[in-house]
């Protein structure tokens, strides 16, 4: 099949839980044997098109300086340019990202009669603090852009999936299920020099809905009972200087560190050396960090929100806690530093988790299915 992917960023440029998803999904398919293009945006200094991983990456529109801040003429531009592209070009299938490039791909394909897939990572839960660039047009443009008349969509959770068709009325045969997975071989492929003492670490977006805040605050807490205590923080995003200055606030420049944006394989490390990944988040499709988590045999406690349920099991590899409930969120992390028999217990147990159902190799076959389908 000749394929094409439509995202507003791509691996190396921005990296993304849904940057990382579609990246291990195309060059496996082009492994397979198929012919992918990944259409996005262009970023300041990065070639118009690159080729990685056998992937053909082609940069359109408008100039992006500092992914993910862009401007409404910015995805005004993406949207003509990715539509031109298409109607230029000839595929078997298109596949469209949230949200954005969900509209070129999709009048696009209608244009040319080819079948396309919209693929929906989440869905915001009405909340102030589900942070969007353009909250507001952000909000109004979801409610249209998922009842659009795609072949099928995709998403990647069950949670998701549901709110779906409860939120928006999507009927439930249109939408497969497909999880997010781990590169376990590259995985194992990175050692660590040295397991850290007490060490938490997070990874993601410094945005609203993350609720780093929380785990600031957490460690507050835990500095009493826990004197080799260290928080790694790993991401950028509109919330760092706020961050930052809580952490000056409560005086804990000694305990936590803002590592900003890592390469993939650094961020493994990290948590390969960590004991417990933190995930305080209220809005979350699926939490890839989670399974990442897990694969380097370490658990993890985050917020019961969203597809997060579908990935922790509730005391065999981590902990789901009441949302923004401080109390209980420091009563596991600390739970989990005090035992360190069933806290390795757990990190074997999530390690055979994703084994078992974040495997990428058999998630691209479920992909090819959906895509042969859609013909």
């Amino acid at each position: 099949m000749k394929i094409c992917i439509l995202s507003d960023f791509f691996i190396p440029h921005y990296n993304g839980g849904g940057e990382r998803r579609y990246f291990e999904i195309a060059k496996r398919l082009v492994n397979r044997g198929h012919h992918v293009d990944v259409i996005c945006m262009k970023i300041n200094g990065a070639e118009d098109h690159e080729i990685i991983e056998g992937i053909n990456v082609h940069h359109v529109g408008p100039v992006i300086k500092n992914p993910p801040y862009r401007t409404v003429f910015n995805f005004i531009h993406f949207v003509v340019s990715g539509f031109l592209w298409i109607l230029k070009h000839e595929y078997d299938v298109i596949d469209a990202q949230t949200y954005i490039p969900l509209l070129p791909g999709l009048f696009g394909a209608k244009i040319k009669g080819i079948p396309v897939i919209g693929t929906i990572h989440d869905v915001g839960s009405g909340n102030d603090d589900q942070w969007l660039m353009f909250s507001n047009l952000a909000s109004f443009l979801e409610k249209f852009l998922v009842k659009l008349p795609y072949d099928n969509i995709i998403t990647v959770s069950n949670q998701t999936k549901n709110a779906l068709i409860q939120n928006y009325n999507v009927k439930s045969d249109r939408i497969k299920v497909v999880y997010n997975g781990v590169d376990l071989e590259l995985v194992d492929s990175i050692s660590e020099d040295k397991k850290y003492e007490d060490s938490i670490i997070f990874v993601g977006r410094l945005a609203p809905h993350k609720h780093v805040d929380d785990l600031i605050n957490v460690l507050k807490l835990l500095k009493k009972d826990f004197k080799d205590i260290h928080l790694r923080i790993i991401g950028t995003g509109i919330e760092k200087d706020n961050l930052i200055k809580i952490v000056d606030d409560l005086k804990l420049n000694d305990v936590i560190d803002f590592s900003g944006d890592l390469e993939y394989s650094e961020v493994i490390r990290e948590m390969k050396k960590s004991n417990i990944l933190v995930l305080p988040s209220t809005r979350e499709g699926f939490g890839m960090v989670l399974a990442e988590a897990n694969a380097c045999k370490i658990p993890v406690v985050a917020y019961s929100s969203g597809g997060v349920v579908e990935v922790i099991e509730d005391g065999m590899n981590g902990f789901l806690v009441e949302p923004r409930n401080i109390q209980e969120l420091s009563d596991k992390i600390s739970y989990l530093l005090e035992d360190e028999e069933n806290t390795l217990k757990m990190g074997e147990y999530g390690r055979k988790k994703v084994e078992k159902c974040f495997n990428w190799e058999n998630i691209v076959e479920d992909i090819i299915k959906i895509y042969e389908n859609a013909k």
